[in-house]
């Protein structure tokens, strides 16, 4: 992929992520607070290659994560409103992520807001599967 079609790429997953969010979390809002294993983990917050690259093609700041955390707590970015970190910026394995709860929020919720959301999702996963391959 030439540095043009991964900067395409990287602000095409960018509106994605940004677009889907407020729907994603208006079902972590329901679901997290009453979470007794909070699954967002120190190491689950840690970039990829992958996640770099893409974050360097949007020309964004790279999110630093303190190395003296332990990997299994939670994650830095956890603030008590849910994560402190925009969506689009966050690492993919966080973005992707959906529990048990949350999967049947979304399933018992509107159907065409799950169509839309995983409709979005395939066309994240197919350019993040892109820029993985460079």
């Amino acid at each position: 992929m030439t540095a043009s079609a991964s900067r395409r790429a990287a602000l095409r997953l960018q509106q994605l992520l940004s677009e889907t969010s407020p729907l994603i979390e208006s079902y972590t809002s329901a679901v997290c607070p009453w979470c007794t294993d909070v699954c967002c983990r120190q190491r689950h917050g840690l970039l990829t290659r992958c996640d770099r690259a893409y974050l360097a093609a949007l020309g964004a700041d790279v999110p630093r994560h303190d190395p003296l955390l332990p990997l299994d707590g939670p994650c830095q970015f956890l603030g008590p409103g849910g994560c402190a970190t925009p969506r689009w910026q966050r690492a993919w394995k966080c973005t992707w992520f959906f529990c048990e709860p949350l999967l049947r929020a979304l399933e018992e919720g509107p159907a065409k807001q799950a169509r839309a959301l995983s409709a979005a999702l395939e066309e994240m996963a197919r350019l993040y599967d892109a820029m993985k391959e460079d």
